[in-house]
């Protein structure tokens, strides 16, 4: 009978043990739960970014393509180039040559000896001004007359020196007045 109370204290605590196992384990599935969770978050996360980097080299693409043509556009323009016709012949006649050791578009245009007739047509017989030099201001006007709205006094002195007074007088007849208005009377 001393074997039982033992088997007891032996149940007890291989019970506790189980309940202590579960316990662990249940912890640990619904540890697996919420990282399973976050783990889909993340992979949605990492799709959408995916396709943001798609569309990222989509639009670096058009934006080359579109710099490329604006910068052709310039240059033609920079060379008296202006018409739609003359820019879409110049621009075909240029990608006609091999891609292989191409000269730039300016240094092409430059040399004009070289050029088809066709693109000599178009270009102007007269040198065009830089696109970085400023276009010629008009001369601005002159400055209006300092005296302009001054009203004459017909070298009368008035009865009385208003500050308005003074400043309509021209100034010859202040230098002539300049002592009795000065002194504050009339002439």
């Amino acid at each position: 009978m001393a074997d039982e109370p033992m088997n007891d204290e032996g149940n007890s605590r291989a019970e506790d043990r189980i309940r202590a196992l579960t316990n662990e384990r249940r912890q640990l599935r619904e540890q697996l739960a919420a990282m399973q969770s976050q783990l889909e978050a993340q992979s949605e996360t990492v799709k959408a970014a995916d396709a943001l980097k798609a569309q990222l080299g989509e639009w670096e693409g058009r934006y080359a393509t579109a710099e490329a043509g604006w910068r052709t556009e310039r240059e033609l323009l920079a060379r008296g180039i202006s018409d739609a016709e003359g820019i879409e012949f110049v621009r075909l006649a240029y990608d006609r040559l091999p891609k292989e050791g191409r000269p730039e578009l300016g240094a092409w245009l430059s040399e004009t000896d070289k050029l088809p007739r066709g693109v000599r047509a178009y270009l102007p017989t007269e040198p065009v001004a830089s696109a970085t030099t400023e276009p010629a201001k008009p001369a601005a006007p002159p400055p209006p007359r300092a005296n302009a709205g001054a009203l004459p006094t017909g070298g009368q002195a008035p009865s009385q020196w208003s500050p308005e007074a003074i400043a309509r007088m021209p100034l010859a007849d202040y230098r002539a007045q300049q002592a009795a208005i000065l002194r504050g009377t009339g002439g």
